[in-house]
């Protein structure tokens, strides 16, 4: 009976450790949960996107498929039409299964910190909660956990997480790690941040778990992972497929090799001192780094080098964290270079778990000023988490968000755009002109703000003005094709306010026979054409712009079942 008791009590210990993990990290992200679609990807991604917003066999088919914005990933894609059929298009509750995912995380953090120990003693618990929390709560988690583009990182280290849980009991067992291979394929269809995780579990084996002991037992170990490589390959190679795609990727010419070289030993050290000391954030880090600071980190990270090679035998964790880091960390480095960020808070959620597994190891293995040590440690993650709630805050409002990049960062167009865009949903037109001005003062070929500038006229009466806008934006070279429509129905809008009805009709005639044009702004510039056309008393020819529109898939259904509507008015009305 006492047995059993004893049994029950450390269950239940067991229990609340797990509960105040995932308590504390949710309390310091609370802000989330009043969250908006930021003006920063997520208005492609899904407010202006409808073939995510259902669970039937065309939105599995384009889940599947899509490499929207250089992504593939289906089962981010599927964590978001689930959003989407619970919650609609309200964002409060997408941001509170982001912060689901997340405390998730810590808790798996704290498991995966607790399984490298050898008893459950409540130091095990306290050392291990305290390092799962020191990750989960640290202000660089706070990009990942806002954004809700971000969802993949989240679920990527849900599965790795899992990934490891998984490996780790089956080489207790000595069994084939079948689970564990599992979570890790389902890992490589939510984002590709998990790749190195292969290699990842050799260090594994070799530095925590002394499975490797020989040649034979090395060549067992890798053997034994070649599946998990085979995934990894594949998930490289659809990374890179997909950022090829998308064209954001830079080419050796645009982006040498020494530049990518500096770019990833500067990452390495930025990372690293904002673990340490997170400090001046930005949603936007865009400078490249000069060559002052990039032989600053070369040099520091041959001397750590050299350092952890002599005394190797002594820092055996150390080497084990930093490698582990090096590695889930590089895919990010900037060796496929692309977008304008040179590092991201974001590229740290998995790579930073070796960290908190470090400093479970070292708490765990304390024996003098223990007290101490943990009293110090929880200030600063107080400290941290205060940070963190402002922080995702912040993320949490694009005004915020882009008001902070700006002054940050001294002077970025992009920060300037996003913030007129934030105020043009609060009807400041007048100051979201303002800002689309000064984007364009930064980056005078500036499309987009051209082109959100010419809505914002549109608001204020400012029609001529808006037209040459949209004008001056059409003239530029490199526009993408939805840009491009974005641009023309635009264009038509703007023309039907000053009456130019043969422009109204040329610039939604313009989407509409372009054969590359994706079939959901066809249906979007027919209807205009066709409200023209019925406007003006051409009703054959409005019906057939009608009768065009049910024949192109629709994946709402939203605009189909209107222009029924619409037609069974118009067989009311007699034929001329």
């Amino acid at each position: 009976m006492s047995v059993k008791t004893s049994g029950m009590k450390r269950k239940s210990n067991s229990i609340l450790w797990v509960l105040g993990v995932a308590g504390w990290t949710t309390l310091f992200f609370l802000p989330i949960l009043h969250g908006e679609f930021l003006h920063w990807d997520d208005q492609a991604l899904f407010v202006e996107n409808p073939y995510f917003r259902g669970l039937g066999p065309s939105h599995w088919q384009w889940m599947c498929t899509t490499f929207l914005l250089g992504h593939w990933q289906p089962l981010s894609w599927l964590s978001y039409a689930v959003d989407y059929k619970i919650w609609a298009m309200n964002p409060q509750g997408w941001h509170a299964t982001n912060l689901l995912l997340h405390s998730v995380n810590a808790v798996l953090v704290y498991l995966s910190c607790l399984s490298f120990f050898g008893g459950r003693k409540e130091q095990s618990r306290m050392a291990a909660a305290l390092a799962a929390l020191f990750w989960a709560i640290h202000p660089l988690r706070g990009e990942p956990v806002a954004w809700l583009a971000t969802r993949g990182y989240l679920l990527c280290t849900t599965f790795c997480l899992l990934t490891l849980l998984l490996y780790l009991r089956a080489v207790g067992r000595s069994r084939y790690p079948l689970a564990a291979l599992l979570c890790f394929a389902l890992a490589s269809g939510t984002k590709g941040i998990g790749m190195m995780l292969p290699p990842v579990l050799l260090l594994v084996d070799w530095v925590l778990l002394r499975r490797v002991t020989s040649v034979r037992t090395a060549c067992s170990c890798t053997i034994e992972k070649i599946p998990f490589f085979g995934i990894s390959l594949l998930t490289g190679l659809a990374a890179f497929w997909s950022k090829h795609l998308h064209g954001g990727m830079a080419s050796v010419e645009q982006y040498g090799l020494r530049e990518r070289f500096g770019q990833a030993i500067y990452g390495i050290w930025f990372y690293l001192l904002k673990t340490i000391t997170p400090h001046n954030l930005s949603p936007l880090y865009y400078q490249r780094p000069e060559a002052g600071p990039v032989m600053v980190a070369l040099v520091l990270a041959v001397t750590t080098v050299i350092f952890l090679f002599l005394f190797r035998r002594n820092f055996r964790p150390v080497i084990f964290a930093l490698s582990a880091f090096l590695l889930l960390v590089f895919p990010m480095l900037g060796f496929t270079q692309s977008g304008a960020q040179m590092v991201a808070d974001r590229f740290t959620y998995l790579a930073a778990v070796p960290f908190s597994v470090l400093l479970a190891v070292g708490l765990n293995r304390l024996t003098a000023f223990r007290r101490t040590v943990f009293t110090a440690l929880a200030v600063l993650l107080i400290i941290f988490g205060v940070q963190t709630f402002i922080w995702s805050g912040v993320w949490s409002d694009s005004l915020l968000l882009w008001h902070h990049s700006a002054t940050a960062g001294g002077g970025d167009a992009r920060a300037y755009n996003g913030m007129g865009q934030a105020l043009m949903d609060r009807k400041a037109y007048t100051k979201s002109i303002e800002c689309f001005d000064q984007a364009l003062r930064l980056k005078p070929n500036y499309a987009a703000a051209l082109q959100n500038r010419a809505l914002a006229r549109i608001e204020t009466g400012e029609y001529r003005k808006a037209f040459e806008d949209v004008g001056a934006a059409l003239s530029m070279e490199g526009l993408s094709k939805v840009d491009q429509v974005k641009m023309r129905l635009g264009q038509g809008r703007i023309a039907e306010h000053l009456g130019l009805t043969d422009q109204v009709l040329v610039a939604y005639s313009a989407v509409i026979d372009d054969p590359a044009v994706d079939p959901f702004w066809k249906i979007q510039a027919l209807q205009m054409r066709a409200r023209i056309y019925l406007e003006r008393g051409h009703l054959a020819q409005g019906r057939l712009d009608l009768e065009a529109v049910l024949r192109l898939p629709d994946p709402t259904d939203e605009y189909q079942s209107r222009v029924r509507r619409v037609l069974a008015e118009l067989k009311k009305i007699p034929e001329e």
